[in-house]
């Protein structure tokens, strides 16, 4: 699918891996619905006012994810001001690190309702618009958590997992409808996002474990961007040795445990989920 003057809405594209991904869409001339959190408005505004920079038409929205509500009014927003939405990134998510007992009912709720429920309610209001003209394209930001169960990732990773298998299904049901669907598995992505920020928060000397690797923002939104292009459905982004370990831990789960393991990989995210716990209980002091 073409993305030049298609009318594309990004979740998420105020800060991170979203910003990338709204650059890639610009420099394809797509028109863009900016969408993230009401505090977050500010930081939306000097993105749209960079687009109309470039002569990309762009305009900013706000809503809580996590509320039902808000998509439904957000949505009827966005259609207002851009007629039909040709295409759909849902970037938006919340990045999950912890030790499992050490996080709320309240943080399991709203991971699960933003990170997975929230982009099958923003696809079921655009997709009858999307079936009619046959023509559509939904894009998921998951995560290689969701292919492997990452430890100290468990809640992240559950939901990743479910958009994984959630956009293969629509995939397969939709198949020949002129609507498709891809998701984007990135790794352990440097310079912005979760990962990025607990580093800055710790004092610790944390180095990502050479096996694993780190993938820049800008090859998940070139991936984003080719999935739309050249309608791919499923993309890990990282070392080819990813795909290998995404399918053996399909195979044997028991044996990938081993090799993380072997890795200290289980040890490194422990390590920056106890990182991630202390900063957040510092900043509420």
């Amino acid at each position: 699918m073409e993305i030049k003057n298609k009318t594309v809405l990004i979740t998420g594209a105020s800060r991170g891996i979203g910003c990338y991904i709204v650059n890639a869409i610009a420099k394809h001339r797509g028109n863009i619905a900016l969408l993230a959190l009401p505090s977050d408005l500010a930081l939306l505004q000097n993105q749209e006012e960079k687009l109309m920079r470039l002569n990309v038409t762009a305009k900013s929205f706000t809503a809580d994810l996590s509320d039902s509500q808000q998509i439904s009014a957000v949505i009827k927003e966005i259609s207002k001001e851009f007629g039909e939405i040709d295409i759909f990134i849902s970037n938006a998510a919340i990045e999950s690190i912890g030790i499992f007992e050490q996080q709320t009912e309240q943080v399991l709720e709203k991971t699960i309702a933003v990170n997975l429920l929230a982009p099958m309610l923003i696809t079921k209001k655009l997709l009858p618009q999307m079936l009619s003209k046959k023509s559509g394209h939904i894009v998921t930001i998951s995560s290689f958590a969701g292919k492997l169960g990452s430890p100290y990732q468990s809640v992240y990773s559950a939901t990743k997992a479910g958009l994984n298998k959630w956009i293969l299904g629509m995939k397969r049901e939709f198949k020949g409808s002129g609507v498709s669907f891809s998701t984007i598995s990135p790794n352990y992505v440097s310079n912005t996002g979760m990962y990025a920020d607990v580093l800055q928060k710790t004092s610790e000397n944390l180095r990502t474990p050479k096996i694993a690797g780190e993938v820049t923002p800008q090859k998940v939104a070139n991936a984003v961007v080719r999935s739309i292009l050249k309608d791919k459905t499923d993309k890990i982004v990282g070392s080819p040795l990813l795909r290998a370990v995404s399918a053996l831990n399909e195979l044997t789960p028991n044996f990938v445990s081993n090799l993380l393991e072997l890795f200290k990989i289980p040890q490194y995210n422990k390590k920056l989920a106890s990182a991630h716990h202390n900063a957040r209980v510092k900043g509420t002091e």
